[in-house]
């Protein structure tokens, strides 16, 4: 029980000994509870239900679990189960029972639809259930819960607090789970109270999931998972439970939980920080992030990863499927923050607008602090020169010239120029591109994948760039295509990895005057 129920209980009993009620005391000294847990006021009870109350909190008080007696199911359930095993199938639905008091525990008569498909609602409230909480000084609380439980991992749980119901007053503890990764043994998993806000209770104020554990992320140590975990504990929010497991080297092992942080009633809202005074540090090269090696059992890991900035360089804290938003909000990225930045990088799906998820390296995904709209634009720029500075090299390099020469020929040669070399590499690219394609996963697809992007942003050719190229203007068939886009695009390719000395005699596009035909249709 809370820090702040035990006061208000030990003010209560102080109150129950002189004279009053313990129930109406602690209703008056707690206020109101909150609405999703409700303590059952015996005075408006009937003889019948005072006693059942009466059995459940001797129960409680003694320590031990409270008795459940599983009954037979309701006729759709069994026939349900039936039709499944007739067609050689599980049964896959969530598992959802309705649940009964008595003076020695409780009944439980398994149901086939939950709350959302009961005839319950804002207006028609379902049956509630008293439910004994025993604090750990002994004391005991009798709260309301609706009748909704649900099957968690083997244990008949409250739908709407998620407490085990043979031993309420706290969550289920996560279900077993298996690394995807021997690198990862630490998850941070969280409790999902959805009933947070207001009280809202499942099939009556809303409708859809129930309360659930969710995994945040997995860790390389203990102290990031700790570090999550209770920043995620530390907030005003839907977490009202956050929990580090430890996982074994192997799928030999049993999950444990190492640490287990509680929402504090007041706990305050997450607050969102602004940038850092400076400049943002340049982003991790591909080979400062790889992925972990995954389990072959996996079939979605988690390749969506919060990469932090120390203050000296980059490194990953946590790996997940697509949450590093709310890591970075919960722990704090920014001014004041555990790191001044942060981002986000997520597998790389070149084809997806082909509907091909093929993963092909990864990519940065988003930045956080969020930059602004100046910030933005100094990266753009920043982009550009940089790609510009690397055709300036890459043509001094391949050319003979220096790079003031080379930066001479760019500028004389104009637009005309510039997108002959636009074409010899596009041409490139795309010859690259249909070797990418017929390659399946792995390594060396996305080694063909890191080469196009060398091209693209660098300038750096691939080894036989010009004879890849060749062969697939080669096998490409002129229907549509005149004779001479094709010429043209071989001495665009030609141009592009060895520009000729005099481009002026050579009759280059950009060089030559009106009316001169190239020295190769001359």
């Amino acid at each position: 029980m809370p820090k702040k129920q035990n006061t208000a209980a030990k003010r209560a009993r102080a109150a129950a000994r002189s004279g009053a009620k313990y129930t109406t005391a602690l209703r008056t000294t707690v206020g109101s509870p909150p609405p999703h847990l409700p303590v059952v006021d015996e005075d408006a009870l009937t003889d019948g239900e005072r006693l059942v109350v009466a059995g459940l909190r001797a129960l409680a008080a003694a320590g031990g679990m409270l008795p459940l007696r599983v009954v037979t199911p309701e006729r759709d359930v069994i026939e349900a189960e039936r039709r499944a095993r007739a067609e050689g199938q599980r049964p896959q639905w969530q598992r959802w029972a309705v649940v009964e008091a008595a003076v020695d525990g409780y009944v439980l008569r398994e149901v086939l639809h939950g709350p959302n498909g009961s005839e319950y609602h804002l207006a028609n409230r379902a049956p509630r259930v008293p439910v004994p909480v025993r604090a750990k000084d002994g004391t005991v609380t009798v709260v309301a819960l609706p009748q909704w439980a649900r099957e968690d991992h083997g244990w008949w749980v409250w739908a709407h607090t998620g407490w085990p119901v043979e031993a309420p007053g706290r969550i289920v503890d996560p279900p077993q789970t298996f690394a995807p990764s021997a690198e990862l043994c630490w998850e941070v998993t969280v409790w999902l109270d959805l009933s947070w806000e207001n009280g809202k209770v499942l099939g009556e104020d809303y409708a859809g999931s129930a309360s659930k554990w969710q995994t945040v992320g997995w860790c390389a140590t203990r102290e990031d998972a700790r570090l999550i975990a209770q920043a995620y504990a530390a907030h005003r929010g839907p977490y009202a439970r956050a929990d580090v497991l430890q996982h074994g080297p192997d799928l030999g092992y049993a999950s444990l939980v190492r640490d287990s942080y509680l929402r504090p009633l007041d706990a305050p809202e997450c607050p969102r920080l602004g940038a850092v005074a400076g400049p943002r540090p340049a982003s991790p090269d591909r080979a400062e992030i790889p992925e972990p090696v995954w389990r072959g059992s996996e079939a979605h890991p988690p390749t969506s990863s919060l990469v932090v900035w120390t203050g000296t360089g980059w490194r990953t804290l946590v790996w997940t499927e697509w949450q590093t938003s709310n890591i970075a909000a919960a722990i704090g990225v920014g001014a004041g923050g555990a790191f001044a930045w942060a981002e986000d990088w997520g597998p790389r799906h070149p084809d997806r607008d082909l509907h091909d998820w093929t993963q092909e390296g990864r990519e940065l995904c988003a930045r956080f602090p969020d930059p602004t709209y100046t910030e933005h634009s100094t990266l753009i720029h920043a982009e550009r020169a940089t790609q510009e500075n690397a055709l300036v090299t890459a043509l001094a390099d391949r050319g003979g010239m220096t790079r003031e020469e080379a930066a001479v020929r760019l500028e004389r040669g104009g637009p005309e120029y510039r997108q002959l070399l636009d074409v010899g590499q596009a041409t490139i690219c795309r010859a690259l591109h249909t070797a990418r394609r017929a390659l399946p996963e792995g390594a060396e697809r996305t080694a063909v994948r890191h080469a196009i992007d060398d091209l693209m942003y660098r300038h750096l050719l691939a080894a036989d760039a010009e004879r890849i190229a060749g062969a697939q203007l080669d096998t490409e068939i002129e229907v549509t295509r005149a004779p001479a886009v094709t010429a043209w695009c071989r001495r665009a390719v030609a141009e592009y990895v060895a520009p000729v000395a005099d481009p002026v005699e050579a009759g280059v596009e950009g060089f030559r005057s009106q009316g001169q035909p190239h020295r190769a249709n001359a």
